[in-house]
């Protein structure tokens, strides 16, 4: 992660190095909150290094006796109880989104203990850097970087709102990442706060700029859009390396403005788009789930903007070897707008250029000698570009160091063909045919460039020019290969629920791998031609993946069928009780008001079940036909939550049923 300039925690009641709490012995504090203290803490048999939360809110407690945990006054004992309580929900949400195995950006609990007064929650050890360290050392992020730490965070928080759980104070202190660059969401503590169950003013339930309108006020209802505003605040900083206004600032003062309205190198529109959905002033003004607001940033990408407003004013890289190494060239024909190609001698040993960077000149006073006709800048792009495998560091870099030397033209226009034989969307096809239509045209134009100085410099910026368009080619079609690749994961992450992964999820899981590190190649690789390779790459490897998936799902789906089926048994005898508590005789009319109120609650409640089960009916129906994944797990979802209605109406109904009886 390199050097950071960490600002070591401390609290001045924070219990000392060395205290045993049960089987653990505390060695640092780790962490400060409004709600705790977080300690690194290692086992007194074992040795294993683990982290302890305790519950401290440090603005309505204190330390008595150096160890017990107690309310500073009598009015702030409800807020420390309901806190308490809260933590102790906190640890048993946490616990249960374990299971039947850990999300892997989720912090993971493994047990719970009081003593002191207090309590204390004891977690897997997460090492790394908090993303606001990061901010603060001054890391500078792209959007495929921010996505790799806020992607798998989204998700795991997806995981927890369909447990019905939401974080509340998501912010970027509370997003650690490690050294392999694993993002892990901590700090679940106001996960059970809803707004104004608290009254003590000295505590709030939220950290600002990341809160949302509905965290200050009651009348808007909290939800899986409250944690995704604090998502979109923490990437707004994250581009702009500034905090927003809050939002109340934001509604009566109209301050800031939509990421959006600037471009943002290293940005698509799509991202800024997403990250002004997100922080939406007003709930519905927000995607309503996660699983909606990621969508938004696998939108389509925009056509490439026009030449002249995106093409700097980089000069094209040239080789310092003297002309002497080279045989006479020969042109070929550029009837179909390929460059004229100079064929050296084959008895000539080729020479390595040297490492050559977008945007650098190497040897440029040999260069002038060296381009002494146009012809030669033409068959520049025929060379080897960048060094052999020895001299690539990055075994990422190394997925692309290509086995045949083409010219940018002809990588351009495979990778149109390989875009079209693997069957990706018209939309990603029709970019990629627009850059490759430029750059054949740039092309040819180089190769009439002309004779002398003036050649020379019009085809060194038409190189140029031609190099970035080649570089945009490769890394926009990285980038939609890659949310490709997100959401095909998503899929299978938020359909698999109980079902024990098959022996073939493991060779998806390795495909993944290598379409996830073809991906992250072509943003890491400088030269144009050794990018477009690295791109067609990724298409390979994007297409294997899509293939084990494919497999994959079809397990997952038969398996969602069946608990499909098992759900759907399990409503109807559910509702078929329900009805049955509502069937006995209507009250006389001189029964109680009590027993006349609860037998309409039975009636209610009947009507309510057979609307459910009408709702079920439609699904059921629509099974057969549904063959994608996603379409079979949002049904069980739906059917999950039908059911959970009914069990929540027969509840109800009993009880009415007990009044009715009386």
């Amino acid at each position: 992660m390199g050097q950071t300039s960490v600002n070591i925690p401390y609290h001045n009641k924070a219990l000392p190095k060395g205290t045993i709490l049960r089987e653990w012995e505390l060695e640092q504090v780790l962490g400060v909150g409004g709600f705790g203290i977080v300690y690194r803490a290692k086992g007194v048999y074992f040795g294993e290094v683990v982290a302890i939360k305790e519950y401290f809110p440090g603005a309505i407690s204190d330390r008595q006796d150096g160890t017990t945990v107690s309310p500073t006054d009598s009015s702030s004992e409800e807020t420390y109880a309901l806190g308490l309580q809260k933590f102790l929900e906190e640890a048993k949400v946490l616990w249960g989104l374990s299971k039947p195995e850990r999300h892997p950006n989720i912090v993971n609990v493994r047990s719970l203990f009081e003593i002191h007064g207090t309590a204390y929650m004891v977690m897997d050890f997460e090492s790394g850097v908090s993303l606001s360290q990061m901010l603060r050392d001054g890391h500078k992020f792209d959007e495929a970087s921010l996505l790799a730490l806020i992607g798998p965070i989204a998700e795991g928080l997806d995981r927890a709102h369909r447990a019905g759980v939401l974080h509340r104070d998501i912010k970027p202190a509370n997003i650690l990442i490690d050294d392999s660059g694993k993002p892990v969401l901590i700090d679940f503590g106001s996960a059970r706060f809803d707004s104004g169950q608290a009254t003590n003013t000295k505590v709030t339930f939220y950290t600002p700029p990341y809160a949302a309108i509905e965290q200050y006020v009651k009348t808007y209802p909290q939800g899986p859009w409250t944690d995704i505003y604090a998502l979109g605040v923490a990437l707004y900083q994250c581009v702009t390396h500034e905090k927003p206004p809050e939002v109340l600032e934001r509604l009566h003062g109209e301050l800031g403005e939509p990421l959006s309205a600037r471009q943002w190198p290293g940005f698509s529109r799509a991202f800024t788009r997403a990250v002004d959905a997100a922080m939406g002033i007003r709930p519905q003004e927000r995607p309503q789930s996660i699983a909606a607001w990621l969508k938004m940033f696998d939108a389509e990408v925009e056509p490439p903007a026009d030449d002249a407003t995106r093409i700097g004013t980089r000069i094209t890289q040239v080789l310092a070897e003297p002309p002497a190494l080279w045989a006479k060239a020969v042109p070929v024909s550029t009837a179909n707008s390929t460059l004229a190609k100079k064929v050296p001698d084959p008895q000539i040993v080729m020479p390595v250029s040297p490492r050559l960077s977008r945007g650098r000149v190497y040897g440029a006073a040999a260069a002038a000698a060296l381009l002494a006709t146009v012809g030669f800048v033409a068959y520049f792009l025929l060379l080897p570009h960048g060094g052999g495998p020895a001299e690539i560091s990055s075994p990422l870099v190394a997925v692309a160091t290509p086995t045949v030397q083409h010219s940018v033209e002809e990588e351009a226009s495979g990778l149109l063909a390989d875009a079209q034989r693997l069957g990706r969307p018209q939309r990603e096809i029709a970019i990629l045919a627009d850059s490759n239509t430029k750059i054949s045209g740039l092309a040819a134009q180089v190769a009439v460039a002309g004779q002398g100085q003036s050649g020379i410099e019009k085809a060194r910026t038409l190189i140029a020019q031609m190099n970035d368009l080649a570089a945009d080619m490769s890394r926009n079609e990285a980038v939609a290969l890659g949310r490709a690749g997100r959401l095909l994961s998503r899929d299978i992450l938020q359909s698999s629920g109980n079902v024990v992964a098959p022996d073939s999820a493991s060779a998806m899981n390795d495909a993944k791998t290598k379409l996830d590190a073809a991906v992250a190649a072509v943003g890491q690789i400088q030269d144009a031609t050794l990018s477009l390779q690295a791109a067609r790459r990724a298409l390979v490897a994007y297409s294997e993946f899509a293939t084990a998936y494919g497999g994959v799902a079809q397990i997952y789906v038969a398996a969602q069928r069946d608990d499909f089926a098992s759900l759907t048994a399990a409503a109807r005898d559910v509702s078929g009780k329900v009805a049955g508590l509502a069937a006995g005789p209507k009250p006389w009319l001189l029964a109680s008001g009590a027993r006349k109120q609860a037998y309409q609650a039975l009636q209610d409640n009947a009507a309510q079940a057979a609307a459910q089960i009408s709702q079920l009916d439609l699904l059921t129906n629509g099974m057969p036909a549904m063959k994608d994944l996603k379409q079979v797990s949002a049904a069980v979802t739906q059917a999950t939550a039908i059911k959970n209605d009914l069990d929540g109406l027969l509840a109800k109904s009993t009880a009415a049923y007990a009044e009715y009886n009386k």
